[in-house]
């Protein structure tokens, strides 16, 4: 089950130890998507958001079909300004899994971001259709780590 992190309101602590650990392990096993994934996710909440995107870019080298990468890849994009990349990001994770709510959020935030507010209402929908609490999953951008 994805575990959602806001880098708004990160938990409390050094992501330090994070950062080293996911380090090694992707060292020692370079084609770990999931390692590469949950990489991602600290750098991103270290405010590294070049080489999260590097970090989910390597993940999806490694698994095309790793709809949390897909999901994060969106979210940092979004965070660099690239909205139409990170729509495509978006749609490409929506092919995977139709019913990942993570996506319908991003997807819902970087359509309204885009101006487009009734495909963005859509999407919101979709994933209210899917979990009430919907809405409630997006204090800010997020990104699912896996475990």
């Amino acid at each position: 089950m994805p575990r959602l992190i806001s880098p708004e309101a990160p938990p409390a602590g050094d992501d330090s130890n994070a950062l080293r650990a996911y380090s090694n392990v992707t060292a020692e096993n370079p084609n770990d998507s999931t390692a590469l994934n949950n990489w991602g996710v600290a750098l991103e909440r270290e405010g590294r958001y070049e080489e999260a995107l590097a970090a989910f870019n390597a993940a999806l080298l490694c698994d095309n079909e790793d709809v949390y990468a897909w999901n994060n890849r969106a979210v940092i994009l979004a965070r660099l300004g690239r909205p139409r990349e990170a729509v495509l990001a978006c749609r490409q994770a929506l092919a995977i899994d139709q019913s990942c709510i993570f996506a319908w959020v991003t997807y819902g935030m970087v359509l309204g971001r885009l101006g487009n507010y009734r495909e963005a209402e859509e999407a919101l929908a979709i994933a209210e259709d899917l979990d009430p609490q919907a809405r409630a999953l997006y204090p800010g951008n997020l990104t699912m780590t896996r475990a």
